[in-house]
């Protein structure tokens, strides 16, 4: 098939943030994806009456570089990749597409509850394999012990985790901190990743799996999106569960008590280098079986040749009249003057 896929940016393949770059790579070994961003988006409308893509998916999240996805996915029926359940108008993006995917069964499932009309289906979260890490920078001090590092992936307001971190230097754990979201290369330099995911479903797992893929140590937030985890209770260092066989691949948050745990995290992990790399060993295998390109892309696959047979969804009588204007109504008009055909 040949598709037109809707994203934010470009995709860079060098990012292991960027975890739609290389599922879409996989999906390229069996169908002709053509990326839509904004700076070119205007020019899609002609070229699909031109030469038609077969099926448009479209990349949605809260953002403001999301926001012009809107205004296509209501006018030209596709697959909505669901990343936030903060989206506006949700209700609205639901009924608009033929079918809706998003990354955990759960999610998956309270949506369709909610929307019954709705296609709503599930494909897992991937991420790449990370590349290997970078020579030290110039300047950094190599005579010295080398401290853990820490990359922090958190873009909630409140400072839960900075407290925590505090509270760890504090009661005596050396490490430095990496801002996750704005330093380079951060998944190749750090030791550990914190990456709370939370509240759950308000963004996808992308920071954790990349970890995971790099072979890092991850602490990251026990919730129904890593509930089947193997993990490790920071309050007591034991498996979590009564009957857990795999080797743990992350430390996993108590919500209630998100503070203290994640101290008591970053304390233990700062200096106990055996655990560190027991969990990036088990983690990296975890990803191998569970979270590649390879394994998102089975699940897109099915998923697509799906979409490509379904009717666009009927509007609801009372649709909003706008969300039904694509842009050729002036150009419409003025052909029916003229005894033209407008059935473009």
């Amino acid at each position: 098939m040949r598709i037109a896929w809707f994203r934010d940016t470009a995709p860079d393949p060098t990012d292991p943030l960027d975890d739609t770059a290389p599922l879409i790579d996989e999906l390229r070994s069996a169908h002709e994806i053509d990326v839509i961003v904004e700076q070119t988006a205007h020019d899609f409308v002609w070229q699909h009456i031109l030469r038609p893509w077969d099926l448009c998916v479209f990349e949605l999240d809260n953002t403001r570089a999301h926001q012009f996805v809107s205004a296509y996915l209501l006018n030209y029926a596709g697959v909505v990749f669901l990343r936030s359940a903060d989206v506006a108008t949700l209700p609205v993006v639901l009924l608009a597409s033929r079918s809706v995917v998003v990354s955990h069964p759960v999610f998956a499932e309270s949506l369709q509850q909610a929307f019954p009309a709705a296609q709503v289906r599930y494909a897992p979260p991937c991420s790449g394999p990370t590349r290997s890490a970078p020579h030290e920078p110039d300047g950094a001090d190599l005579t010295g012990p080398r401290l853990t590092k820490f990359a922090v992936f958190d873009r909630r307001e409140g400072g839960i985790v900075n407290r925590a971190l505090q509270r760890a230097g504090n009661a005596g754990a050396v490490f430095d901190e990496l801002k996750g979201d704005v330093e380079p290369n951060v998944l190749t330099r750090c030791d550990v990743a914190i990456a709370p995911g939370w509240p759950p479903y308000h963004g996808p797992p992308t920071a954790v799996l990349a970890a995971l893929a790099a072979g890092k140590a991850v602490v990251t937030m026990e919730m129904e999106a890593t509930a089947e985890w193997p993990a490790i209770d920071p309050q007591t260092w034991r498996p979590r569960g009564l009957s857990v066989k795999d080797a743990p691949i992350a430390v996993t948050i108590d919500p209630r008590d998100e503070e203290h745990s994640l101290m008591l995290a970053v304390r233990r992990l700062s200096s106990d280098t055996a655990l560190r790399e027991q969990l990036g060993r088990a983690g990296h295998a975890w990803w191998q079986q569970n979270a590649t390109p390879a394994h998102a892309a089975a699940a897109w696959m099915q998923i697509l040749q799906e979409a490509a047979t379904l009717a666009p969804p009927p509007r609801p009588d009372d649709w909003p009249t706008e969300f039904g204007a694509d842009g050729t109504e002036l150009a419409r008009a003025i052909l029916s003057e003229f005894g033209l055909a407008t059935d473009f």
